[in-house]
């Protein structure tokens, strides 16, 4: 005989459940999915990127007031505490979509706190710090780049490198999250690798366009950008290492060199130089990626993405489902498309 209590318990559990299941299907009623009917990725994929953008741009509109209520001063500024609060935003999006309407943890994008996420970024840093280095050491064989001053020290708390760092990797974790996170995995798995690649690195490019100086060329240059961190993603599944290569990539120009970073002048860097070789090949005043040296190097490192073989799927990552992964096809009978010569599933 059961005792009053135990009834208590369990009609609570019951009350919970009920609720947790109306909760999800009212979001996923709001990203196209049908109650009782499996999902049709193919056909709902606009109305989920549409939820996504949705609940990306509010919460980042609402965590912005916030930060601006307590800091009025940071209103039109680049600081730690609204890339933080953009990185809470796209978190926060990208959980309600992948556990609300696709039943998945969103660890399954690449994200888990793991050693090997871990090992990702530094893989990652390693390939964005070589190929900006590269480019930089090219403008000063060629007397493009002149040294203007020693190591600068970094005295104020806003101006200071360990500041400049922080805030670039947030930058670079919330770019990464927000556009080959969530709906990076939702177009390739209705469209394939192919039209994910194009359109998040069109949508990465015009997110740089109204940066000062922005042209034809820098434009062109961030797309090429995108595609090198859209192949490594689809090759790694690995937000913690495409994010790796984006940071090591602003860190070595801005930081490491001194130079503008995607139009932006960063308040703190180890050296200063100033660059005095021909603007189509510097990128001037808007920096390297502005620049025909930099496109070059773009390209070597997408050739290097698509043919090597250091580059794999985490198995910890294809273990909790991601969207695309093992086994997936775009067409009945038909493999998932690869780049490079080996398959890394």
């Amino acid at each position: 005989m059961r005792s009053p209590g135990t009834d208590g318990v369990r009609c609570a559990e019951l009350t919970k459940r009920s609720r947790d299941a109306g909760r999800r299907r009212r979001v996923q009623r709001l990203a196209g999915l049908r109650e009782g009917t499996p999902p049709a990725p193919r056909k709902a994929w606009g109305r989920r990127l549409a939820a996504y953008v949705v609940l990306l741009v509010s919460g980042v509109f609402a965590l912005q007031v916030v930060v601006a209520f307590f800091d009025p001063e940071s209103i039109g500024e680049l600081t730690v505490a609204g890339a933080g609060a953009a990185c809470v935003a796209a978190v926060l999006a990208t959980w309600v979509m992948m556990s609300g309407v696709e039943s998945r943890s969103p660890a399954a994008l690449g994200l888990a706190l793991t050693l090997r996420g871990a090992r990702d970024f530094a893989q990652g840093a390693m390939i964005g710090s070589i190929l900006l280095s590269a480019v930089v050491v090219c403008m000063a064989l060629l007397g493009w780049l002149a040294p203007a001053a020693a190591v600068r020290p970094a005295a104020a708390p806003s101006g200071s490198i360990s500041y400049v760092t922080l805030l670039l990797g947030l930058a670079a974790l919330f770019e990464e999250i927000a556009v080959r996170g969530y709906p990076f995995q939702v177009i390739a798995r209705a469209h394939g690798p192919v039209a994910a690649i194009a359109v998040t690195s069109i949508v990465f490019a015009g997110l740089h366009a109204a940066n000062p100086g922005a042209g034809w060329l820098s434009l062109c240059n961030t797309l090429l950008a995108g595609i090198l961190l859209g192949i490594t993603y689809w090759r790694t599944l690995s937000l913690w290492l495409v994010t790796g290569v984006h940071f090591a990539w602003n860190w070595t120009m801005g930081v490491g060199a001194g130079l503008p970073v995607s139009g932006l002048h960063l308040d703190a860097s180890l050296i200063e130089v100033t660059s005095r070789g021909p603007a189509e090949w510097t990128g001037g005043g808007y920096g390297p990626e502005a620049g025909l040296l930099l496109t070059l190097g773009t390209l070597g490192g997408i050739f290097w993405t698509v043919r090597t073989t250091r580059l794999s799927r985490d198995p910890s990552v294809l273990a909790r489902g991601p969207l695309v992964g093992s086994g997936w096809s775009r067409n009945s009978g038909r493999s998932e498309p690869q780049f490079g010569g080996v398959d890394h599933r």
